[in-house]
């Protein structure tokens, strides 16, 4: 039981590295290249009447938010971005369960006492909503 719970982590693990090595999909329009995005945490922040130019959804495993963040700032300025709108989330990557079981013998009915536990791995994502100002 234990090996097949090793070889399905390891799988997952190796599922993880291979996808953190992808771009993320940019969804949207592209401009001549700006020096200079806006970052915001909310919507409501941008005091700025702009238009929605593209998407793009980080959710490979990070290292630090502070580099997520600047990979998403050099996508901004690639794209012609003047701002990007931010949204820092968690989703279940991976429900894992162990149990175990102790059958009583001392009881009339065979009686078996379990332990069950359950760990939600959780991963980290970052909606980036890319805006050009009007």
């Amino acid at each position: 039981m234990k090996n097949s719970a090793l070889i399905f982590l390891i799988g997952v693990l190796c599922i993880a590295l291979v996808t953190s090595c992808a771009k993320p999909a940019y969804l949207g329009k592209s401009y001549a290249p700006t020096q200079n995005v806006d970052v915001y945490l909310d919507a409501a922040d941008v005091r700025t009447r702009y238009t929605t130019m593209g998407t793009a959804t980080y959710d490979q495993d990070f290292r630090s938010l502070e580099g997520m963040q600047q990979k998403v700032i050099e996508v901004g300025r690639a794209r012609g971005a003047d701002g990007v709108i931010m949204k820092l989330s968690e989703e279940v990557a991976l429900t894992q369960q162990n149990g175990t079981g102790r059958v009583n013998k001392n009881s009339k009915d065979n009686s078996v006492n379990t332990t069950k536990t359950t760990v939600d791995i959780k991963k980290k994502k970052i909606t980036a909503t890319f805006i050009k100002y009007d």
